[in-house]
């Protein structure tokens, strides 16, 4: 019995290492371990008011750093493209602008103090600059860098709160402060290393409207991550999003990690399959080990997490059953996206693209209502609203993907580096 039992352990520990899924999430976890840490510290020395400010303003520059260079990164990773003179300086025209206009929106929006609205210009333009430079790296198949400069802002969010934790700084404005100092000395760094001589190919504007097509959903992916962060300051106020940012860090990121694992493995491995046993199989194993995963999770974050968070932020923070419910649903929910839209975003032809970015907005659109309907009943209220969005993308998207795993297998043509739209961001 002892026999079988050593076998079986050793079978299914072989399993989790050929996933993928798994693998990747193993690599990226650091980053989410930075991630976690540096809002636990900003939680742990600012007041609670502060932290929804901090919290609200890493939602804002997640989505807007993502969004800077406005699908010419994405240009960049999937031709393969090189980062010369000509893409530099449209580049960084671009992310100014969109910076400078995330400044106007976040001021409309939630009325935010002019000093932290220039720390989210200066952010969001260091941001876009870390987005091109993975794509520059992503795009010449130099996977190791790429990723690392992807995970970039996780590590820069932790500098920052160790920093503001030295010098004891206990307002948003300093904490928004040091994360747009360390956000720019990592853009600088990555836009430096990424420099290259100029190169006989496309230019930018010969390929802007291919950007705006690729960004689309790759945009609405950025902004559906973040909704919570983006409707709670104005739907409960910043308490109640300075709760979220514990719940965030210590619940939600483990299903950030996977999800974008997921994502990052999953399109070229069903791209490649040569046949529909191999995709069904493919997608079979991935959803059965990460299910596995997630199920052992949820129960050690269910028992683990509300303590932990008493502890490490002294009492400041209690996470209830209901909120933790919640919680762990949104985080699933969101994994079952994950599997869904990879699979759509691997098979489909360029109209199928399309639509699944019309479906991402509406269901957007979708959660924003029912996250309003549900105010009264606060931050729980709020996140089952979003995850009713999640819930009906998944089924739209399970239904779009349906006849792309019942038919034989075609050829997709392979480009240096597929799919950007989905290679793995912050786990913001």
């Amino acid at each position: 019995m002892r026999a079988e039992t050593h076998v079986g352990s050793g079978l299914m520990l072989r399993a989790f290492y050929r996933s993928a899924s798994i693998r990747a999430a193993a690599v990226l976890g650091l980053g989410g371990l930075a991630f976690t840490l540096g809002n636990l510290i900003f939680a742990r020395t600012l007041p609670a008011g502060e932290y929804g400010i901090v919290s609200l303003f890493i939602g804002i520059v997640a989505v807007a750093g993502l969004a800077a260079p406005l699908g010419l990164d994405l240009v960049i990773g999937r031709r393969g493209l090189l980062l010369d003179s000509h893409w530099r300086r449209a580049i960084m025209a671009i992310t100014i602008a969109v910076g400078l206009a995330t400044a106007v929106v976040s001021a409309i929006a939630y009325r935010l103090e002019p000093a932290i609205l220039a720390c989210i210009v200066i952010t969001t333009v260091a941001s876009g600059l870390v987005q091109a430079s993975a794509a520059h790296f992503q795009g010449q198949q130099r996977f190791g860098p790429a990723t690392w400069i992807v995970q970039l802002s996780n590590w820069t969010l932790f500098l920052a709160a160790l920093l503001g934790a030295a010098f004891r700084l206990h307002t948003a404005v300093e904490s928004c402060g040091l994360l747009a100092l360390t956000t720019t000395a990592g853009g600088a760094f990555a836009w430096v290393i990424a420099r290259t001589k100029a190169a006989h190919q496309p230019t930018p504007g010969t390929l802007v409207t291919e950007g705006l097509s690729l960004v689309s959903i790759h945009v609405s992916n950025s902004v559906f991550l973040q909704l919570e962060r983006l409707l709670l300051a104005p739907i409960a106020g910043v308490q109640a999003l300075a709760l979220f940012g514990v719940v965030a860090a210590l619940v939600a990121s483990p299903f950030r990690m996977l999800q974008m694992a997921v994502l990052f493995t999953l399109t070229p491995g069903l791209r490649q399959a040569k046949g529909i046993e191999e995709r069904r199989r493919l997608l079979r194993r991935e959803m059965l080990l990460v299910a596995g995963v997630i199920g052992v999770g949820s129960v050690i974050t269910w028992y683990v997490a509300p303590p932990l968070a008493h502890w490490i932020l002294a009492g400041r923070y209690d996470l209830s059953a209901a909120l933790m419910c919640a919680a762990l649903v949104s985080g699933a929910l969101k994994l079952c996206s994950a599997f869904t839209t990879g699979t759509v975003i691997a098979l489909s032809e360029e109209k199928g693209l399309r639509a699944l970015g019309a479906v991402s907005w509406m269901t957007i659109g979708l959660s924003v209502v029912a996250s309003l309907a549900a105010a009264p009943w606060g931050l729980v209220g709020v996140l089952y609203g979003v995850s009713a969005g999640w819930l009906v993308r998944s089924l739209i998207a399970g239904w779009m993907a349906m006849p792309h795993v019942r038919r034989p297998a075609v050829h997709h043509p392979r480009a240096p580096y597929e799919d950007r739209s989905q290679m793995p961001g912050a786990p913001r």
